[in-house]
């Protein structure tokens, strides 16, 4: 070690606050840095093997393959896995409470399906030829037939097949006369008798949807012997993921009823073909990375600027002793390299560490937001190539801050370093202040004021510190707000936790021991539920002037090659009947006058005016409106009931609101609004319209307790429990989302305060240990402490006024750099991040007198004559 270097050490050993505070920034810097990447490759890997687990490692599905195309596909070279699935047929399920699944779907999987499909076994094995069969679990706790594991089933299997001739599969729902107008029924082509070998998971939705009529059960594919009449599908993993799309572009012709893609699992994958999706990722990606990274090179570069300020001196003496500008230069890499070998290492451990503890509280909740019967465990996944990425990128940002200090120090010349006359080279006139100044603050805001000319660079250093540090501290808070406003829009929470059912044709029957109000006042009486409401829904459309719509929705509708621009659209109604009680709690809530709504003679309705869907041609999130005259005071709509127009309507609209009551969402999709009115009023305007109905209950803390209180009641009302549903854990899944954002948003803002507050504190004390000449030098010639306090005070509230004045702009700045990174996605208004605005405002003035106070502390026990000698060495 040369002796530049040995003088380099001495110096940091010297100066170790400082060192300290530069040490604990690339701490920050580099734990961001590994938080960020730990914590997006552990989700990643979660997201992939939950995925995986659930739906299979399949990537693409070729749907309706002949067989012989079936065996060319799987010798390809592109395809690394080609497993076969072929649907049986159905079979009717006799005794199954779910009317709308009355038929066991038999599907045959080949050996390589079983692995590449994700059959998750909870009793028995897999089956090892065609006569036996695995079971789903659904079967047991939805349909409530009890199967076993040894039971020999004869089954019929045969074709879903309507009147009219139309031959429907698993993405079809059961079809009844009464609600579809059309029936269908089971033609079968053969019995089968299978053994019953082993009990399954649910399959996932992708395979067995929400509306599949079908319950499915597993069998062994005998592909070596294929029906020839038949076809079947090919579920492929390919040898280069990434790309998926090319290969199913080039192979579609072998797909008979066309193709789908694993898209979740790709997406996590990080392959994708939904660029809205891709842009927001990208987008959000980049500022966060530009964030972390400004404040890191901000605090270090300040770091190494006021080292070499201090160094001054230092320099000139090496220089006059024989030094080239080449070794003052390198000993300020040499700095950098001692502060990132103390540095990086800890911060990456920082980084591994803050994830590991963050994982331990919020990893349960993580977890359990998932809804599923499959347990993936979240185990911290460290990648090798992060780190790597974390610690070059960590140590290019080190030595970027300190590239100009270094090169600056090179280029000053022995005598004015060693005179110090680089520091202050003013003129009287460079100095002046306005008359109003004294006037103003005295003679104390008057020194404050002329010891900021003088001091340029230092003042600078400081007002950039400041500047830095509102911007970093205003753009995380808007990144926060955005990242969590846009999934709240995606992951819109249900205000209710069970619902159930209650069919029209049951109504019509009048086989209820009590009616549906009374019944909804038994179930509100329980101790395990909070709220309940009774909701009817009817269909109707309302023609509105095109003066009474918003202008981009009236663009919208009318395409470019309209002949004649219409002068009234048509805009779908949802028409809400709720319970009196819930009604009136509603109008409470909205501050509105009762007394409007219960005049028999003049019924009344409120407007719920939102739209949130997701628009498959621009691939985003919308979030619309579609009236712009809030000032209408009645509503005339054509209403239906089975399909059939039944009548015209005139409504007086008492009000206009942004939420519905309690059962219904905020919002309702695109090209309709809500009206809702009181159960009082759908009696008087729709006479004779029997609609079903749904009831909404929020329990009062233990969904599963509520759950089977009411099933006892609907049981000895004579009620069908089969339609009452428990959808606590699916929403607790998406409530969850929102608390673990937030949980990562605020992270990130704590962070981000943590750099810039040891910025800020470094720049500040730095420079006012600088000046104890000056601040001696002014006590000497009889400032008071008070004077001498006023004048600290005054130079803080300078500062921090500065900063503001140019920070506040950019900081709007960004923020609409933030909006438009999520606004790919999801549609949202800008808006500012009111509250982080603020905070920032009282924070500035905050850390500026703190960070003042603890600089001065030391230097007012100091003795003048000390500090007059003091040359900064």
């Amino acid at each position: 070690m040369n002796i530049v270097n040995k003088v380099t050490l001495k110096f940091l050993l010297k100066n170790k606050t400082r060192t300290i505070v530069t040490i604990i920034g690339v701490i920050l810097s580099a734990a961001m840095i590994t938080a960020v990447t730990t914590l997006i490759v552990t989700m990643q890997s979660y997201a992939i093997n939950l995925l995986i687990a659930e739906d299979g490692d399949w990537h693409a599905a070729l749907l309706g393959v002949n067989p012989e195309d079936a065996v060319t596909l799987a010798e390809m070279d592109e395809i690394d896995v080609a497993a076969f699935v072929k649907g049986e047929g159905y079979s009717c399920l006799e005794g199954g409470k779910n009317v709308d699944k009355p038929y066991l779907y038999v599907v045959a999987y080949d050996e390589k399906a079983f692995e590449t499909l994700a059959v998750n076994l909870i009793l028995g094995r897999l089956p090892e030829n065609e006569n036996e069969i695995v079971i789903s679990k659904h079967i047991l706790t939805n349909a409530g037939i009890n199967l076993n594991v040894g039971d020999v089933l004869n089954i019929e299997i045969g074709d879903r097949v309507t009147e009219n001739g139309l031959i429907l599969d698993q993405s079809q729902p059961f079809m009844t006369r009464e609600r579809d107008g059309i029936s269908e029924e089971v033609k079968v082509r053969h019995i089968k008798q299978y053994t019953v070998v082993g009990l399954c998971s649910r399959p996932s939705y992708t395979l067995e949807g929400y509306t599949a009529p079908g319950y499915t059960v597993i069998t062994k594919l005998n592909f070596q012997q294929p029906d020839e009449t038949g076809t079947v599908d090919v579920y492929i993993k390919a040898k280069n993921p990434r790309k998926i799309y090319e290969l199913v572009n080039k192979l579609e012709d072998y797909a008979g009823n066309g193709y789908r893609y694993n898209s979740e699992l790709l997406r996590f994958m990080g392959i994708s073909n939904n660029n809205s999706f891709n842009k927001v990722l990208y987008s959000l990606g980049a500022i966060l990375i530009v964030l972390i990274i400004v404040g890191s090179i901000s605090l270090i570069y300040n770091s190494f600027s006021i080292s070499v300020s201090e160094r001054k001196r230092q320099f000139g003496l090496l220089s006059g002793a024989g030094a080239t500008s080449r070794q003052l230069r390198n000993s300020v890499f040499f700095e950098a390299l001692v502060i990132a070998g103390a540095g990086i290492p800890l911060g990456i451990l920082s980084g591994v560490f803050g994830i590991f503890v963050t994982l331990r509280f919020v990893g349960g909740i993580i977890t359990g937001m998932i809804a599923s019967d499959i347990n993936v465990p979240l185990v911290l996944r460290v990648s090798p190539a992060s780190i790597a990425v974390t610690a070059v990128v960590a140590l290019v940002t080190i030595l970027i801050s300190a590239y100009i200090p270094a090169r600056r120090s090179s280029k000053i010349s022995a005598m004015d370093a060693i005179r110090q006359t680089q520091d202050i080279r003013l003129t009287g006139r460079q100095v002046k202040t306005l008359g109003i100044t004294r006037k103003l603050f005295g003679i104390e805001g008057d020194l404050a004021l002329k010891n900021m000319k003088r001091n340029r660079k230092r003042y600078r250093s400081t007002v950039i510190s400041l500047f830095i540090s509102i911007v970093l501290f205003v753009s995380a808070s808007a990144y926060s707000m955005y990242l969590k406003t846009g999934v709240e829009s995606v992951y819109e929470d249900e205000k209710y936790d069970i619902s159930y059912y209650l069919t029209k044709e049951t109504l019509q029957k009048g086989s209820f021991i009590t009616d549906p109000t009374q019944l909804l006042n038994k179930i509100s009486s329980l101790d395990t539920v909070d709220e309940a409401a009774l909701v009817a829904m009817i269909q109707g459309e309302a023609g509105f002037p095109v003066e009474k719509l918003n202008e981009s929705y009236y663009r919208e509708q009318v395409t470019e090659d309209t002949a004649s621009l219409p002068e009234t659209l048509y805009v779908m109604l949802e028409i809400y009947a709720v319970d009196e009680v819930t009604f009136e709690n509603y109008v409470k809530t909205l501050n509105l006058d009762m007394m409007n709504f219960i005049d028999p003679d003049s019924p009344a309705g409120i407007i719920v005016d939102r739209q949130r869907y997701y628009d498959a041609v621009s691939k985003k999130f919308r979030s619309t409106t579609i009236i712009k005259d809030k000032s209408m005071e009645e509503l005339s709509f054509d209403y239906w009931h089975e399909g059939n127009k039944k009548g015209s309507v005139s409504l007086k609209i008492a009000g206009f609101a942004d939420e519905a009551p309690f059962g219904i969402k905020d919002y309702a999709y695109r090209n309709t609004i809500m009206l809702i009115i009181s159960d009082e009023v759908r009696d008087r305007i729709f006479p004779g319209v029997i609609v079903s109905e749904n009831m909404y209950i929020s329990a009062a803390g233990d969904p599963v307790k509520a759950e089977e209180d009411i099933e006892i009641i609907l049981e000895e009302s004579g009620y069908d429990i089969s339609y009452l549903f428990n959808i606590a854990e699916i929403i607790k899944g998406n409530r969850n989302v929102l608390t673990v954002i937030s949980v990562f948003a605020y992270g990130f803002i704590v962070l981000i305060s943590l750099i810039t507050i040891a910025n800020v504190f470094n720049t500040i004390s730095t420079n006012v240990n600088l000046r104890r000449r000056e601040f001696a030098m002014l006590k000497s010639v009889g400032m008071t402490n008070g004077s001498f306090n006023k004048m600290i005070n005054y130079e803080s509230i300078f500062y921090g006024l500065k900063a503001l004045l140019y920070g506040i702009p950019v900081s709007i700045l960004v923020t609409w750099f933030n909006y438009r990174g999520i606004s790919e996605g999801v549609d949202l208004p800008f808006k500012l991040p009111v509250r982080g605005i603020l905070v920032s405002v009282a924070s500035v003035f905050v850390v500026v007198f703190a960070s003042m106070m603890y600089s001065m502390k030391k230097i007012r026990k100091e003795n003048i004559l000390d500090a007059l000698k003091n040359e900064n060495l």
